[in-house]
């Protein structure tokens, strides 16, 4: 295997190991030495060597899972309207959703949305619903941020951000909840497809809802 490819390699199971413990037992456990030793690497400065610190390491993780998630979220886009134009509000923000339920090497049961709750919680997340951020490698996210913003644009634009986002986060809530609280364990047991589905009619309602705002005295 070629130089090159190693090192690619070893930086993926660094984030692999990174994910899992962040999603696991939050951002505190993400050590430089227990994330090596997490990814198998006999030197325990492997994260110093290809990230720097373990903030950059986090923030390679964001990227790698934007870049794993970009072929299902553009094939979503295509199977779901004309042209991203043809988008409504929950048809665009489902296809920026649904492709993390897609990834095919997490270690840990839907380690990433887990990891993205533990990084928003510690305020080391840039605002995941602005699409003026830049993100390398996944055009897809910005075109269905920028559509969302556009199909909500009837709202004043703070209350469409609000929306986008607490609209992300009662999915990530409820991923959380699912797998710490062993709904599918319980009699009778729920899927996490009918939890889904039902989370889903909730974000349908939030963001076709009507401005309540204009109703309350400033």
């Amino acid at each position: 295997m070629a130089s090159t490819d190693r090192s690619e390699l070893t930086r993926r199971q660094l984030c692999l190991a990174a994910e899992t413990l962040v999603a696991t037992d939050g951002i505190g456990t993400a050590t430089l030495r227990r994330v090596a030793v997490a990814a198998g690497q006999k030197n325990t400065a492997a994260v110093s060597y290809h990230f720097g610190n373990v903030e950059e390491l986090l923030r390679a993780i964001v990227d790698m899972r934007l870049r794993d998630t970009e072929e299902d979220r553009a094939r979503m886009i295509r199977d779901s309207a004309p042209t991203l134009a043809d988008l409504d509000a929950f048809t665009a923000w489902r296809c920026m959703m649904r492709p993390y339920f897609l990834l095919r090497d997490e270690q840990a049961p839907h380690a990433h949305i887990r990891f993205m709750m533990h990084m928003s919680a510690a305020g080391l997340l840039s605002d995941p619903f602005d699409a003026h951020i830049p993100r390398s490698g996944a055009p897809s996210i910005a075109a269905l941020l920028d559509r969302l913003h556009q199909t909500l644009a009837w709202l004043p634009p703070q209350l469409g951000r609000a929306r986008i986002s607490l609209a992300g986060m009662m999915v990530w809530n409820a991923v959380t909840l699912f797998d710490k609280h062993g709904f599918g364990m319980e009699r009778p047991a729920l899927s996490l497809d009918r939890l889904l589905a039902d989370v889903e009619g909730l974000v349908h309602a939030l963001l076709t809802a009507p401005d309540h705002s204009s109703s309350v005295r400033s």
